[in-house]
């Protein structure tokens, strides 16, 4: 199977708003527009369809329609939500929603989960599904010291855009890996510490826009569906796919698959595809180093890639092959 370039954006040098610095996360509309949540610029800014650029939504600063960027939050988060016309900016910390405008609608703080006595997971929105319920993954502490967990939870949101949870599900437990002790000098004094983190994901998770939850293990052949009340709903062979390790999973519109698996090392990304039906239909390459993905409708997805220097592009690529869904 084949990827087909149709668009890019970025450049190495200049100052215009295709320069990237440091990309955490991409959102594209129904119309196609881009909305590009670049950390390094602190801002977010929207493309047309044809990579034109229309505006910067989401500045640094504390007034209306403006956000602050905390160096020590989780990633920021863009979620397009067809239903309200809405973008959902979300760090875990701090929630904006806005509109294509940079209109705000409503605006959130949070405790960080890292505070001593704060044992309340901190969650994230991901993802809207078409009926316009809202999801989060959510870490937290495990209530002891060995491990923390991740959770997904699924919810509404009120007429003030808080989120209200109706279900969570335990995803896994990763446990801390206790750094080597390290010494600090400073004036008249000796200092030892130790940095804690923790074991990398063993499994990778996406909610398909209909609002099913798929998830498969990063080294087991097979994918599973699964209920909010932890059933397992379906599994499918992955029997047809290459033996590496899984890093992400996605699902399109049409219900296929597509499964990115760790990098080789002739720095190409791969995804494995399935159709709605579970068939496995092939694989696809580009020569880039991709960090994250977002899947649309029609074979078209769009990511975020960087070069050997270390340069950030948004590539908009086309599979040629007909991804409708069909009858199981």
């Amino acid at each position: 199977m084949r990827l087909v370039e149709e668009l890019r954006l970025g450049r190495v040098d200049g100052s215009g708003p295709d320069v990237f610095a440091n990309i955490d996360d991409l959102a594209v509309d129904a119309g196609g527009r881009i909305y590009v949540a670049d950390v390094g610029w602190r801002e977010v800014r929207l493309f047309d369809r044809d990579g034109r650029f229309v505006r910067r939504l989401a500045p640094e600063g504390d007034g209306p329609g403006e956000r602050r960027y905390w160096p020590a939050a989780v990633s920021t988060r863009v979620t397009w939500d067809a239903l309200r016309d809405r973008l959902w900016i979300d760090d875990g910390l701090n929630l904006l929603v806005l509109d294509s405008l940079g209109a705000e609608y409503a605006r959130e703080t949070r405790a960080p989960g890292f505070l001593p006595g704060n044992r309340e997971p901190m969650g994230t929105v991901f993802r809207v599904d078409v009926r316009g319920r809202l999801y989060q993954v959510l870490q937290g502490p495990s209530g002891g010291s060995d491990s923390t967990y991740a959770y997904l939870a699924r919810g509404t949101a009120d007429s003030e855009f808080t989120f209200v949870s109706e279900r969570m599900l335990r995803i896994e437990a990763r446990a801390v890996i206790r750094g080597p002790p390290r010494t600090r000098r400073t004036r008249g004094a000796t200092h030892t510490y130790t940095i804690d983190s923790h074991e990398p994901p063993q499994t990778a998770w996406a909610v398909s826009p209909a609002g099913e939850l798929w998830g498969t293990g990063i080294n087991e052949p097979r994918l599973w569906a699964l209920s909010f009340t932890g059933d397992t709903l379906r599994t499918m062979s992955l029997a047809g796919a290459v033996g590496s390790k899984r890093m992400e999973l996605d699902i399109s519109p049409e219900g296929w698959f597509w499964i990115r698996r760790e990098p080789g090392s002739d720095a190409r990304s791969t995804w494995d595809l399935l159709d709605n039906c579970g068939a496995y239909r092939g694989s696809a390459s580009v020569p880039h180093n991709v960090s994250l993905t977002e899947v649309g409708s029609g074979g078209r997805i769009h990511v975020v890639a960087s070069d050997a220097l270390g340069v950030e592009y948004v590539l908009r690529l086309r599979l040629e092959a007909n991804v409708e869904a069909r009858p199981c």
